[in-house]
Order: C-alpha cells, then sequence, then structure tokens
C-alpha cells in the first residue's frame, strides 16, 4: 500500500524544472519502476542459482542446472541494464528535446 501511494506520488509530483510533470516524466517513473524490479529478480535469481550451486553437492545435473540459472539471469540483468540505457536515452531525445 505504501508503495503504490510513492508511486502514485511520484507520478503526481513537479517536474525537475518545476512545472507539472509531464508525458515524458510519467513514462519515465514507470519504465525506471519496472526495470528496477526486473533487476531486483535477475539479482535474487543469481543468488538462488548459487545457493542451488553450493547445495547441489556434486550432482551433475543439479550443478548444470545452477549455473543455467546463474547464466539466465546475468542475462537478464544485462539485459535490464541495456534497457534502462535505451529507455532513458529515447525518452530524453523524444521528450526532452
Amino acid at each position: 500500500m505504501i508503495k503504490q501511494q510513492l508511486f502514485l506520488a511520484a507520478l503526481t509530483a513537479p517536474s525537475a524544472i518545476g512545472g507539472p510533470a509531464t508525458f515524458g516524466d510519467i513514462i519515465n517513473i514507470v519504465t525506471n519502476f519496472l526495470l528496477g524490479i526486473a533487476g531486483t529478480l535477475s539479482v535474487i535469481m543469481i543468488i538462488i542459482g548459487g545457493i542451488r550451486y553450493a547445495t547441489s553437492g556434486g550432482n551433475e545435473n543439479a550443478t548444470k542446472g545452477a549455473k543455467d540459472t546463474i547464466l539466465y539471469a546475468v542475462i537478464g540483468l544485462v539485459v535490464t541494464i541495456l534497457a534502462y540505457s535505451i529507455v532513458n536515452y529515447v525518452i530524453k531525445t523524444v521528450f526532452k528535446g
């Protein structure tokens, strides 16, 4: 409930230049929020993969599954970082300039 209130407050907050929030500001807030969730999930999956790897006990199937989990989570984290960069660049280019 508190997160929703903070999110709604951020949407209705004035922009950095002192006026009301623009459409670009709203898109920026929403995309940054969603990309933050994706990045957090990627880090959690890396931790889970590490725990699975540490507890695999030498079982080849469990070790392979844990390595795959870590690999896919790292790929997801890289994609999230690239998406963050691309979205911010596009928003600055389209809505600010």
